[in-house]
């Protein structure tokens, strides 16, 4: 009849409004966490810290002085800006990079008397695989946001003062290579000669396990004397190609 026609028209009419309505709205929900991706994302893609930069030029760090490779920690070495503490002759005060000699890295822009407060990363080089992270450290502990880089995925961490309160994926991992130095993970666009993160020894250790460029053995010293920039595939290719750029990033390979 024409009435049946007439509702079945009308259902139908209704059916389609509510499923375009729901579709506006789902194409209106917007990540929360669209900001925090693309700071973290930029993150990702500099050097974390600029040695000369501004934040370093107020009166309490008018005290300090760079220093390499002093012990901080077991097993651990500070490179950067120190100073004399109670804590220690040589307390991590403002940019520098922690290292511990199985291969962890902790590199932040600002440390206070001995503690990560600030923007950094950490990176870890083992033989079961690497893995990142960048975010911001308050006090010492990790807060707010994180992203962490694991087996060619990216996930978002959220911190609340050291305690992680969830994880959730992001994304494919495109940013990252393998440095064939080192074995760390590494962004070429923030591997600059401005700050040279890439730890090796000048020579192979000999048969008494010591290394012959700087005299450590290999149980105490493992990762390196040396820093320059990372190696990465782009190198070697250019390197294997002839190219003299790359023959000379690789020529301590």
């Amino acid at each position: 009849s024409t009435l049946s026609i007439l509702s079945f028209e009308h259902l139908a009419s209704t059916l389609h409004a509510a499923m375009a309505a729901e579709g506006a709205g789902e194409a209106k929900k917007e990540d929360p966490l669209v900001p925090v991706k693309a700071a973290l994302d930029a993150q990702m893609r500099r050097q974390p810290y600029m040695r000369f930069g501004r934040e370093y030029e107020g009166s309490e760090f008018s005290d300090c002085r760079f220093n390499a490779l002093v012990p901080w920690g077991k097993d651990q070495t500070f490179s950067g800006l120190t100073r004399g503490t109670p804590k220690g002759a040589h307390t991590p005060h403002g940019w520098g990079v922690l290292e511990h000699h199985e291969g962890f890295t902790q590199t932040c822009a600002m440390w206070c008397d001995g503690v990560p407060d600030g923007p950094g990363m950490w990176s870890l080089a083992a033989e079961s695989g690497q893995q990142c992270g960048y975010g911001t450290w308050v006090q010492g502990k990790r807060d707010g946001y994180f992203a962490f880089v694991k087996e060619g995925g990216v996930y978002i961490e959220d911190y609340q003062f050291g305690e992680l309160k969830r994880r959730i994926k992001w994304r494919k991992d495109k940013l990252h290579v393998i440095c064939k130095r080192c074995n760390m993970l590494f962004v070429p666009t923030a591997n600059t000669a401005d700050e040279k993160f890439c730890r090796f020894h000048l020579s192979k250790a000999d048969y008494d396990g010591r290394f012959p460029c700087c005299g450590a053995l290999q149980s105490v010293n493992p990762r390196g004397c040396s820093t320059s920039m990372h190696v990465g595939p782009d190198e070697v290719a250019a390197a294997e190609s002839g190219d003299m750029a790359g023959v000379e990033s690789l020529a301590d390979a």
